[in-house]
Parts: C-alpha cells; structure tokens; sequence
C-alpha cells in the first residue's frame, strides 16, 4: 500500500472547506434602531406607564422588571421586586388617595437596548382619614431596558421631590 504524505498546509485548506461546507447558516445582520425610533417608542411607553397610573390600582407595575434597582429621597439605594412595590404601594393606596395633577413631557435619552426617561411630576396623597393633603411635586428618572421577549421594562428609577 502507497502512503500519502499530506503537507501541513494542505491540511489546514482540507479541514477549512469540510467546516465551511458544513456551516451553511448565514448570519443576519442586526439591525440597529434609529435614535429617533427608540426616543418614540420609549416615549410611548412612559405615555402607557401614566395612562395607567393614573387608574391607581397596581396595573403600572408590570412595566417594571421583576427585579430592579430604586433610589428614593432619604433612603439608602435598594433592590426590589414587583411583589416589594406592590406592597408599598398597597400601604400607601390603604391610607391615601392619589391624585396625578399634572406630568411634564418626558426627555428619553435613548442607547441601543437601554433608553433613559424623565419628567416632571405633581400628584397629591389625601389621608383617607383626615383628608389632609400632601404634596409632591418633583423629577421621575427611569432606566428602561430592553427584554430578551423585545418589551422594555423598568430596571431603575429615582425620583427627586421639589
């Protein structure tokens, strides 16, 4: 029998063209969403997220992630869930009416798969009780993040009361 003697090059050529004729997939390129089309859609969901809101029951926290990051005036930085803010909100829904005066238009600073979004808030808390009246008036900053399922939740806020 007659050996063959394969070069180093020649192998290399040999195993390139198996693997390339093996891999017929082409890769898609991505397509990158304009500034401008994320700055609307971002904007209509800040637009979605009052609109509920302003029903006042717990509808507007499912644009939240399930786990997220929160700093609130006079509180140390906290990670909470869904369940965490519905259960703050379901002490202060007990005790307090809440009405949304009046909201700025949102400034979005859009990213690729992140976007920033902010505005101006006035709503006002009426004890149940003794329907005295709070105040609050400030910034909302939200952080959205894009979902492996393409929605955009909520993954960081603050708010800065006036």
């Amino acid at each position: 029998m007659k050996k063959i003697k394969l070069s180093l090059p020649l192998i290399v050529l040999l195993y390139t063209a198996l693997v390339g004729c093996k891999n017929d997939t082409k890769l898609e390129p991505q397509v990158k969403t304009s500034d401008l089309e994320l700055t609307a859609l971002i904007t209509k969901q800040v637009d979605s997220l009052y609109s509920v809101y302003e029903r006042f029951d717990y509808d507007w926290i499912e644009f939240f992630a399930d786990d997220y990051t929160a700093i609130y005036p006079n509180s140390p930085i906290k990670q909470m869930t869904k369940d965490s803010l519905k259960a703050q909100w379901k002490r202060i829904y007990n005790k307090f009416d809440v009405k949304l005066l009046h909201r700025g238009k949102p400034t979005i600073i859009p990213s690729e798969d992140m976007a920033i979004s902010y505005n101006t808030y006035n709503e006002i808390f009426i004890n149940k009780k003794t329907s005295d009246t709070i105040k609050n008036v400030g910034t909302y900053i939200i952080n959205w993040k894009k979902q492996p399922d393409n929605s955009w939740k909520i993954v960081f806020e603050t708010l800065q009361n006036h």
